[in-house]
């Protein structure tokens, strides 16, 4: 078997137009309402039936063919063509010594008997295939991709059932978000998940795999909000439908919260979700100075900068940035401990640590990622009062993330918090905006900023004074519009007093302060501010397809990594030869949580993310920006994002990830045969492709992307 890489030809470059791009958008958007209606339509029962509990050991393999055939998609089928949503990984693999196959179940029945039969090496062979469930294949990484067959669950959608007494949901694993909330929404009462990702056009599964989420420091990931999971388990015995929660089988259910799809695949999900809410948001433009301080002097050269010892860039984490700059190696990292386990497998949400780290601590420690020994970044003072600035302002509402502008030299605060005033629709004006000048425009000028290494930071700034209101009174404008005045009943309408439930811990735990009047940050800031149903604040439009690294860094390093980013990104930018980021660069909040493999394990957490826009779906320099990003991050004792690509491998995995060996048996045990294995798996968990550590599905784009 090899595997043939499939150049990006007509279909890649397609939307060279505006008004192609429009056009294909409004035909996604009808395809995934029809796709919603037949789901809605269809007989969820005969979906989810589970089949004979020996189905795997009593059927025979031409039985399971007979079962499998009918979803099995030829080669010129719409769906057995796979290609990530921003473009960069396409994967055909050709018949050999056993032919490629992609299958599109509707039901469990299939998808153990697909499973079965990869697990028999599909009739032909003493060997298993390999097999992979995708959704929408939004990971910009090549982690759902399989070198043998591959399982889409398009068709694996849909409610099966809704509780508002207890405020849970049970789907089906390929059941995308968006199609969740609308179900929620149209429920009586009406329900709402409790917090999202920046999009919804992910399928469940995939964000329970990627431990997926949102903004909020007293709000986790995604994966905390499952109560119960049905896996379909290539065990020794046989194909399994297998049910795990926090008490029952609570080892596979805490892998499988954030799996990366290698314990099983998700067929059925049961979810804590709450009543409806509206959220407030407001919108304050200021100047990178207020929010990170006045920049650092200029550094010394970068010799006498290498030369000086570590407690030099302890003082002034801005030091990182002339090395970065000139592409010189960063100090030794410090060889950070592991944080503080969790008490149990089903300890989920809210962490908990074990007793002999709290003990050792004098008492329950509070999650934190300064482990004992770990630096002190917050030993300069103006690092302490840029962390001190940070913490105040995600203290003050719920929902807190920043979009930074490094080439305008803004930063947007967004601020939102639960209300009882009513949604309030955009209007056609500014949807007309943001499609003709945020989209359109800003593609084309991103398009034209390929051709000159100049043209990144001018078209940056010209974005930002296209795309964002100008200088107000935010005084005036925040006290008339009452912002942050949060509906203190809202979040605990689900779950009081029941202690699974993240509604209610939420509730308990957030802060006074992000119930109170918002304070303007600047009196001469430029402020918005808008109000509407949860789901269309929580997501945002992501444009068009990038590449994309994510860092998740400890809460408490964010002021210095921060300040730290903003001196390297502006040595980058008085170089003739630097790297060019594009915008905006995003900075997220998050808690911390009990899940073996999730970024937030043991702390509170500060996600900071990159991107390079793909104009036209053509290629763009990313290649040197990411490394030094990437090496920066570590310096924090930062931990890549699941779904992104990253340069982590077992080893310095294995010191972020205190249960990570825990989490390799659960998939010993439920995967004896390594049929989930992938390139992506092999890779950075387990380090066979330690000689060579590149993709087998990532396309080349030439030189463009060896910068």
């Amino acid at each position: 078997m090899y595997v043939e890489v499939e150049a990006p030809g007509p279909r890649a470059r397609r939307d060279v137009s505006p008004l192609f791009s429009a056009a294909a958008s409004v035909a996604m958007s009808a395809k995934s309402a029809l796709d919603q209606s037949q789901t809605s339509n269809g007989d969820i029962r005969a979906k989810c039936r589970a089949p004979p509990a020996q189905f795997s050991q009593s059927v025979s393999t031409s039985a399971l063919e007979a079962i499998a055939a009918p979803v099995r998609l030829t080669r010129h089928a719409r769906g057995a063509y796979i290609r990530n949503w921003g473009g960069m990984f396409h994967s055909r693999v050709p018949a050999r010594s056993l032919e490629h196959r992609v299958y599109a179940p509707s039901t469990v029945e299939q998808v153990m008997a697909i499973v079965e039969l990869a697990r028999r090496g599909g009739g032909v062979s003493s060997l298993p295939v390999p097999l992979r469930a995708l959704g929408r294949v939004h990971s910009p990484s090549d982690l759902p991709f399989s070198l043998g067959w591959s399982l889409r669950t398009d068709e694996l959608q849909g409610i099966v059932h809704v509780d508002a007494d207890r405020c849970e949901v049970t789907v089906l694993g390929g059941t995308y978000v968006s199609t969740v909330n609308e179900a929620l929404a149209a429920h009586d009462p009406p329900l709402g998940m409790c917090n999202l990702g920046s999009i919804s056009n992910q399928t469940v599964a995939g964000v329970i795999s990627t431990a997926t989420h949102g903004t909020g420091l007293h709000f986790p990931v995604l994966s905390a909000n499952v109560l119960a999971l049905t896996l379909v388990c290539p065990l020794a015995s046989g194909t399994a439908l297998v049910r795990c929660s926090r008490t029952e089988r609570p080892e596979l259910f805490n892998a499988t919260l954030c799996g990366l799809g290698a314990t099983g695949i998700i067929v059925l999900v049961t979810m804590q979700v709450e009543r409806a809410f509206c959220l407030k948001q407001v919108t304050e433009d200021v100047p990178s100075d207020v929010l990170l301080g006045p920049p650092a002097p200029p550094g010394e050269p970068t010799d006498l900068l290498a030369a000086q010892p570590r407690d030099a860039f302890l003082r002034n984490p801005e030091l990182f940035g002339a090395l970065l700059a000139d592409g010189a190696p960063l100090p030794p990292e410090h060889a950070y401990a592991p944080p503080p386990q969790s008490a149990a497998a089903g300890a989920v949400y809210p962490f908990r640590a074990a007793a002999p780290a709290a003990a050792a601590a004098g008492g329950d420690p509070a999650p934190s990622g300064a482990a004992s020994g770990a630096p002190n970044w917050n030993e300069g003072p103006e690092t302490q009062a840029t962390q001190a600035r940070i913490e105040s302002l995600v203290e003050s509402a719920q929902h807190v993330k920043f979009m930074w502008f490094p080439q305008a030299d803004m930063v947007s605060v967004v601020r939102s918090s639960r209300t009882d005033e009513r949604a309030q629709p955009t209007t056609l004006a500014e949807r007309l905006h943001h499609r003709w000048i945020g989209y359109h425009l800003t593609q084309l000028l991103l398009f034209l900023a390929r051709y000159h290494e100049a043209l990144p930071g001018w078209v940056g700034r010209a974005v930002y004074r296209l795309t964002h209101a100008a200088p107000s009174s935010a005084a005036s404008r925040i006290a008339a519009s009452g912002a942050g005045t949060a509906d203190a009943t809202a979040s605990s309408a689900a779950g009081a007093g029941d202690p699974s439930s993240v509604a209610g811990d939420v509730a308990s735990d957030a802060p006074a302060a992000a119930r109170a009047p918002l304070q303007p940050l600047s009196t001469s800031s430029a402020v918005s501010v808008r109000v509407d149903k949860a789901p269309n604040l929580f997501n945002m439009d992501c444009l068009f397809p990038q590449y994309t690294y994510e860092y998740a860094i400890p809460y408490e390093y964010a002021g210095a990594a921060l300040r730290a980013m903003r001196a390297w990104l502006d040595a980058e930018a008085a170089r003739a030869d630097g790297v060019r980021p594009h915008f905006p660069i995003e900075v997220r909040f998050v808690d911390a949580d009990g899940i073996w493999m999730s970024h937030c394990y043991a702390r509170k957490t500060c996600f900071i993310g990159l991107i390079q826009f793909r104009p036209y779906n053509l290629p763009v320099r990313y290649r040197r920006l990411f490394a030094r990003f990437e090496a920066l991050m570590r310096q924090f004792d930062g931990r890549p994002h699941w779904a992104k690509t990253h340069s982590s491998y077992r080893a310095e995995l294995l010191g972020r990830y205190p249960h990570m060996r825990d989490w390799l048996q659960v998939i010993a045990e439920h995967d004896p045969q390594r049929l989930f294995i992938n390139p992506y798996l092999a890779r950075h968990v387990l380090d066979e492709h330690a000689v060579s550590r590149g993709s087998p599905f990532r396309v080349s784009h030439g030189r463009w992307s060896r910068l």
